[in-house]
């Protein structure tokens, strides 16, 4: 299928990838690296798993007088509010819960986002937005929504897969909470700005940071020039990383993450995580699919 041309300008494949594959035959390759256990290739080919650097480069580009009012902002203190969005009809995850007494026990605001509430931010009105709630995309929607609270309200933003590991420490502790923060994804991709992704599972920012009023910006464009682009690329930690290679961010001490549990682990794997995470005095938070 690789050597075929006509397999490869199949656009029903996927936009192609910095190899010139098709994205799906490029996953393909990815998938048979892994169960053969060929580390080489597996690596390389998660690497490259991207579209090419330059289809995005003009519309993440900040001329240097934006980026020196971006550095500015950097400077300002994050708001004390924890944020977390939760869309569609299956029930609450207790994670949302659980980072609400967090929040009441470290004084933090904690504020939990539902569909009527995006509304007041006009979240809904965004095309890309719209475009995901269509296509059932309920990720690539909060991934959306997400920067909309970060530029209106700052603070911090945490996905609902995290359960916090402790509640004696909080962020204020461990972090600078000034400026941006994200957490560094595990593998690289080849951004063409380096190797370096960032996560969007977590970010700490000022309010009006420009960085999220060009991703809101750009995103319909984004999205347009993706057709069949996973939300990691269109919405999410990709098109993140492109902006946020423009100007600083903090990444949070690798061991904030204080254990990875399955998904849908039980209940007493996470308390069996808390206690570790307490009795160590390390990490914040744990990584828990509950759904």
């Amino acid at each position: 299928m690789s050597r075929d041309p006509a397999v490869r300008g199949d656009p029903s494949l996927g936009t192609a990838t910095v190899l010139g594959y098709p994205r799906k035959l490029h996953s393909a390759w990815l998938k048979l690296a892994k169960a053969e256990g060929n580390i080489v290739d597996r690596i390389g080919l998660q690497h490259t798993l991207v579209p090419p650097p330059a289809l995005l480069a003009p519309l993440t580009a900040f001329d240097g007088q934006m980026r020196r009012a971006m550095n500015a902002v950097n400077r300002q203190p994050v708001p004390l509010i924890l944020h977390q969005i939760w869309l569609g009809d299956l029930p609450l995850p207790p994670a949302t819960e659980a980072w609400r007494r967090h929040a009441e026990a470290n004084g933090l605001e904690y504020r939990l986002w539902r569909e009527a509430d995006l509304e007041e931010l006009g979240v809904p009105l965004h095309p890309a937005y719209l475009q995901m709630l269509d296509a059932g995309d309920y990720p690539g929607a909060v991934d959306i929504a997400r920067y909309f609270v970060l530029h209106a309200a700052g603070g911090l933003y945490l996905d609902c897969d995290w359960y916090p590991a402790r509640d004696d420490v909080s962020f204020a502790d461990v972090l600078p909470l000034t400026g941006l923060a994200a957490l560094a994804e595990d593998t690289p991709r080849e951004t063409g700005a380096g190797s370096l992704l960032f996560t969007n599972s977590f970010i700490a920012a000022p309010a009006g940071h420009p960085v999220f009023a060009r991703l809101l910006d750009i995103l319909p464009e984004v999205v347009r020039l993706l057709p069949e682009g996973p939300a990691w690329w269109s919405t999410g930690p990709l098109i993140l990383s492109l902006l946020f290679r423009q100007t600083t961010v903090q990444v949070p001490d690798a061991s904030i993450v204080a254990a990875n549990l399955a998904r849908g682990a039980p209940m007493e794997a996470v308390a069996e995580a808390r206690q570790q995470a307490l009795a160590r005095d390390g990490g914040l938070l744990i990584a828990w699919k509950s759904w």
